[in-house]
């Protein structure tokens, strides 16, 4: 799993958290296509909902929709979010 930094957006472009810690996972879907699973933990889970849709984009540029997976407590009780 790679280890970024990135920033969260939602459907209207709006930046949600930035400076965010990325554990990132590159994957092929069965189709050929390219998608991401990993998590990051932002300062708080407000609004972040299992089955959302939002845009992480990447410090080095890359930038994919991911859909929230589901959000759990992290290190230092911090939220999780799972994409």
């Amino acid at each position: 799993m790679d280890h970024l930094r990135g920033k969260l957006l939602d459907t209207q472009g709006h930046t949600r958290f930035e400076h965010l810690d990325v554990s990132l996972e590159p994957l092929v879907t069965p189709e050929g296509g390219a998608t991401w699973s990993g998590c990051f933990e932002p300062p708080t889970a407000s609004a972040l909902v299992s089955g959302e849709t939002f845009r992480l984009v990447l410090d080095d540029g890359r930038a994919q929709d991911i859909e929230v997976k589901g959000v759990t407590v992290g290190s230092h009780g911090r939220p999780r979010v799972r994409f």
